[in-house]
């Protein structure tokens, strides 16, 4: 980063994995019902999971320990970008890795914005990837003394 903020060494450094517990019939029923969704595919005895289930999936360290907390607590949720691969079936067992994907500025009328893209892959036990999930974080660095 061009103010020293960020280490832009930290792009592609894999910081979290996680394995889940056998994906059950009734999780992928109770995501159905909280969303909303009707539909027998994801309802019925044979379910698969909603697309957007696999964002019940991550590792316990939300952003790589190289991004200073200053710049944390002062940003806010950007949105995710989820690509969709196998889906989610009852006894899938979910491996979760999480890296750091990219790191950019943009500059605007309100000034500097730092932009953090966190890459989740989500695979199944037969090594099926079932999403890989980008979640954009932005923050303002720190002003320069």
């Amino acid at each position: 980063m061009a103010n020293g903020s960020i280490d832009s060494s930290i792009v592609g450094a894999e910081y979290d994995s996680s394995v889940s517990d056998p994906v059950t019939r009734e999780e992928i029923h109770e995501f159905a019902a909280a969303s909303g969704e009707t539909d027998p595919r994801y309802t019925g005895d044979d379910a698969i999971a909603p697309p957007t289930f696999c964002v019940c999936f991550g590792g316990k360290i939300f952003f790589h320990p190289g991004i200073p907390r200053s710049l944390l607590i002062t940003g806010f949720d950007a949105g995710k970008d989820i690509m969709f691969g196998a889906p989610i079936r009852v006894g899938d067992v979910i491996r979760t890795k999480s890296a750091v994907h990219d790191v950019y500025e943009k500059t605007g009328r309100s000034g500097t914005m730092v932009f953090i893209v966190s890459r989740q892959t989500l695979v199944n036990q037969h090594g099926e990837m079932v999403a890989v999930i980008d979640n954009r974080f932005v923050c303002r660095p720190e002003k320069a003394e």
